[in-house]
């Protein structure tokens, strides 16, 4: 696993029901993590910030050669969506578990995945991709309208998006997305799209076998988002009729199709109030929110992505595919709702999950891990599952109020806001919803008695250590490179 956290304890359990041995990648901090723990073999890349460990492919790539390991899963983030850390590693002889490195490289740029939407028949929204000076392009976006999205034409992840709704606002906006264009990307270029006023946002997953062979997993929406990132989906969307869901996995499967994308992928789409969907982006890797979708349609998305790797064809076609019931996710994030939704780090000294019937939650934190500030805030996505929509969301009412963290400013009480927010439980959801801070009256800060109880046991523990001999807590090494070897019977690949 080229990866690290929930997605690579992810990954690994479904190697594990696979019986493919898996081997782990840590940073310097990440020497303790919970996948180091789950794989049975596990390597040092590097120091902690990413450039200098999981964004090495030559690292990935004699931890491959050292192991016998012969395939790679990116999981998501850091070279997930690398076109050249792809075609990097299938030089080196491996399997790459994702599209191929050509298909990366023409979705990444976001006006020539627009000009495949097109071809396949997608409605966009207006547009201007033209290469041209900012006051030009200021003068030209009276054209389309404001307001207006500038967006890095290679970026991904909600990064370096900026809403501009004037002139003035959009001459602020050009050079900072650039900034953060170069900064995140290695490349200036912006575009400027036509921003619908309050849109949903729904996506659709697909997979794609290098036999020609597509089908979708119906939609999510992933509407609630801060800095245009999502923070809670459900599956499917409470907006979508049975003949727009028919209607938008045909377009996603025709982009996927026109695109040439072999793996497991989603198509992403902008919905207006009329239900109109316009193609926003493409998405060449696991999604975050892929819970909800194996949830009503009980597939393994990680086992889909290594079938097709292994050259396979897809298990299921899509008559074939269900869709049962209503499922609804939190992503847990160690940040403050408070503070702009700031991130947090530290140790967590006070960790229960929740439990219960139809409910899931993917983590890779532990009591006493400290959570670095190098990477995304993640603790946990929390999904259920219930037979329709109000079961789904009573069922996490019930496990959100389960959940205690101790230590770090968590999200966990908002969440908890959000579902006894009437807009939320009516389904009225638009990616704005979180502008307006509704949930700072609703008194979400953390419970006071518990709060000052994780404190003072967190103080009585640093006494008992100082009191004994110096100890790192680290539950056990890691296994370490050299000594082992994976065997041949276990090459899949």
């Amino acid at each position: 696993m080229a990866n690290r956290g929930e997605i690579a304890c992810r990954i690994i359990r479904t190697c594990r029901e696979l019986d493919i041995p898996t081997v782990a990648v840590y940073s310097d901090s990440d020497r303790g993590g919970m996948h180091v723990r789950l794989a049975i073999g596990s390597h040092p890349i590097g120091p902690t910030p990413s450039r200098e460990s999981y964004l090495r492919v030559d690292k990935l790539i004699e931890v491959c050669k050292k192991t016998g390991a012969d395939a790679v899963h990116p999981g998501y983030g850091f070279i997930s969506e690398d076109a050249e850390a792809a075609r990097k590693i299938i030089d080196a002889g491996l399997t790459w578990i994702g599209p191929s490195p050509d298909v990366l490289e023409t979705l990444a740029d976001k006006t020539k995945a627009r000009a495949i939407a097109i071809k396949a028949g997608a409605m966009v929204l207006p547009a201007i991709h033209e290469i041209m000076e900012d006051e030009d392009l200021v003068r030209m976006a009276d054209s389309i309208g404001y307001p207006v999205m500038v967006k890095p034409v290679m970026g991904r992840d909600g990064k370096g998006l900026r809403l501009a709704k004037s002139p003035s606002e959009l001459r602020r906006a050009l050079p900072r997305v650039k900034g953060d264009a170069i900064f995140s990307f290695w490349d200036e270029r912006v575009y400027i799209e036509k921003a619908p006023v309050h849109p949903r946002h729904v996506e659709v997953q697909v997979a794609g076998d290098h036999h020609g062979n597509y089908v979708h997993f119906w939609e999510r929406e992933g509407s609630v988002q801060r800095r245009f990132q999502q923070v809670a989906e459900e599956a499917p969307s409470p907006f979508v009729t049975p003949e727009i869901r028919k209607a938008m996995g045909e377009t996603a499967v025709a982009i996927a199709r026109a695109a040439g994308f072999v793996g497991v992928g989603t198509v992403e789409f902008l919905m207006d109030r009329e239900k109109n969907f316009y193609f926003l982006e493409m998405t060449c890797r696991i999604q975050g929110g892929s819970a909800v979708t194996e949830w009503i349609t009980g597939q393994d998305l990680i086992y889909w992505q290594i079938l097709i790797a292994q050259g396979k064809e897809l298990p299921l076609k899509q008559e074939e595919i269900p869709l049962w019931g209503h499922a609804v996710q939190c992503r847990i994030n160690a940040e403050d709702p408070n503070r702009d939704f700031a991130p947090s780090s530290g140790l967590i000294n006070y960790l229960r999950t929740p439990a219960g019937h139809n409910l899931r939650d993917d983590n890779g934190v532990y009591y006493g891990w400290e959570m670095s500030p190098f990477y995304a805030p993640l603790i946990s996505k929390l999904s259920t599952w219930g037979p329709n929509r109000t079961a789904a969301l009573q069922r996490m009412h019930a496990a959100l109020s389960e959940y205690r963290i101790g230590g770090i400013p968590n999200n966990v009480a908002f969440h908890k806001a959000l579902l006894e927010y009437k807009p939320f439980l009516q389904g009225e959801l638009h990616t704005g919803m979180l502008d307006h801070a509704w949930w700072k009256q609703r008194g979400i800060g953390p419970n006071l008695k518990f709060a000052v109880a994780a404190a003072l046991y967190d103080e009585l523990e640093k006494e008992e250590r100082r009191a004994q001999q110096p100890m790192v807590r680290t539950g056990g090494e890691p296994r370490e490179s050299g000594a082992w070897k994976l065997p041949a019977r276990f090459n899949r690949f």
